[in-house]
């Protein structure tokens, strides 16, 4: 296939996941009212605090397994795959099985700690079998992002949050459990999910013990848990210390505005689930720096455009009215500058994962942590010394400077171990026009104004990627 059907073939991959991201997300939404109008805000509290430390157990349980599995899978032929397979699962299981085991042990002694009164040693170690029942779905999972089985990965993961949403309803409408009812909701889901995948592991699984296999793999994944846990730190740090330094008035505001910049985060998750198969699946070809390039650029184009959406009319959605509701309070519209600055972070973070490409070709992910791990601290320094000066515009710009950091380290780093002809002065024209046009756009302060921005912009990234394409 030419450069320009694999492109074409990224860019459906993309919306596909897209898609299905949109409909899960949507379904899970659903559960929002719900939550609110059964649960007391207590309950909901110690939910929302629980999952939040899940997201921490997850990347320790991975280990690494999912991406060293894609890695060195696609060095192999169809028939040796299994090995691999079989060793990141057995891996993946092992270190799933101890920690589950350890969270379930030590339960009475970490509700104590994190002072969970209402949910206690059975939240805890529901949430230790939701976290192994994950653990178990990963790497099939990934073998089919590897095997471009989109299908059957959307239905798995529509299926996971349809059967969230019906076990919810049920316990907390019919057994009226209350919060531990979310949580034996969340554990029922991931246990059919996990036996879903029964199938691709016993097709894919292929047991032979190779101990240098094993420990190349070790090294290739133990490098991203601190990268995974940087950035959950990048993305979480600014509101304890807001928090410290202001008000909760203030953390209130800048969170809900914050949420608003988050369809550009998912246009980066959507886009990296179809960008780590597709660059691991090219990495021989003579032209693939070349092709990978072209695939920055592009990437840019529309990121660029969703930026420009983004700043340019999510203002005028979040004051609109759904019958007789604002979609944000007017309390909150204070804080709307939040959404552009926080959306460009995003957007770096987004070059970060395009980047990122060339340490998983050359299996140098030690270099991965070094790049989170520093725009991590920065997050940190920047939210200590720019809210005291900015408030939570401060938190805003210290997170946007953060994954810039993150995204110019990975880039300096990629020189190295794989270069790529990176066309910097289309993306900077890209960057340019959206950035001006959403300047002009805002300062119009009309409907008119931001619809002649809109279309400047997507005109003016249409006619440099006319003029440039040839070059890239």
């Amino acid at each position: 296939m030419d450069s320009r059907g694999q492109l074409h073939r990224l860019a459906g991959d993309t919306l596909v996941y897209g898609v299905t991201t949109a409909v899960v997300r949507a379904l899970n939404f659903f559960l929002t009212p719900l939550y609110t109008n059964v649960l007391s805000p207590a309950e909901l509290g110690e939910v929302s605090y629980l999952y939040a430390l899940l997201a921490f157990v997850n990347v320790v349980l991975n280990l690494g397994w999912e991406s060293a599995y894609m890695r060195f899978a696609v060095e192999r032929q169809r028939e040796e795959q299994g090995e691999v397979f079989a060793l990141a699962w057995v891996g993946m299981a092992v270190n799933a099985g101890i920690l589950g085991a350890v969270l379930w042990v030590l339960a009475p002694v970490l509700g104590r700690m994190l002072r969970l009164e209402l949910l206690g040693t059975p939240g805890i170690r529901l949430a230790a079998a939701i976290a192994v029942c994950d653990a178990l779905a990963v790497v099939p999972l990934a073998h089919l992002r590897l095997q471009r089985r989109l299908g059957l990965f959307s239905a798995l993961r529509l299926g996971n949050a349809a059967v969230t949403v019906a076990a919810t309803l049920f316990f907390l409408l019919v057994l009226r459990w209350g919060a531990l009812g979310v949580l034996w909701a969340g554990l029922i889901a991931s246990a059919v999910t996990a036996g879903a995948t029964a199938p691709i592991l016993q097709r894919n699984f292929r047991w032979r013990w190779d101990g240098e296999l094993w420990r190349e793999m070790l090294r290739y994944g133990l490098p991203l848990v601190p990268t995974a846990l940087s950035n959950i730190v990048l993305q979480v740090a600014d509101r304890p210390i807001l928090m410290a330094l202001t008000d909760a008035h203030s953390v209130g505001i800048y969170q809900a505005n914050y949420r608003l910049a988050l369809p550009m985060l998912m246009f980066v998750v959507v886009f990296e689930y179809a960008w780590r198969p597709f660059f691991l699946e090219q990495l021989q070809r003579a032209d693939a720096p070349r092709l990978f390039a072209r695939v920055f650029a592009l990437w840019n184009a529309v990121a660029a455009c969703v930026f420009a959406a983004l700043a340019l009319w999510m203002p005028v959605l979040a004051q609109a009215r759904l019958g007789g509701v604002y979609v944000l309070h007017p309390a909150y519209w204070e804080g709307l500058g939040v959404v552009p600055i926080v959306a460009a972070g995003y957007g770096a973070y987004g070059i970060y994962v395009l980047a990122a490409a060339a340490a998983h070709i050359r299996k140098r992910t030690e270099r991965l942590p070094i790049a989170m791990g520093a725009a991590a601290g920065v997050n940190v320094v920047l939210t200590l010394l720019l809210v005291p000066q900015l408030g939570y515009i401060g938190a805003a710009w210290a997170t946007a400077g953060a994954y810039l950091v993150a995204a110019a380290l990975i880039v300096v780093m990629s020189r190295r171990l794989y270069p790529v002809p990176y066309p910097w002065g289309t993306v900077a024209g890209f960057w340019g026009v959206v950035l001006l046009a959403a300047v002009l756009g805002g300062q119009g302060e009309t409907l008119v104004a931001r619809l002649l921005a809109s279309l400047g912009a997507g005109l003016g990234v249409g006619l440099w990627w006319g003029v440039r394409r040839q070059s890239v």
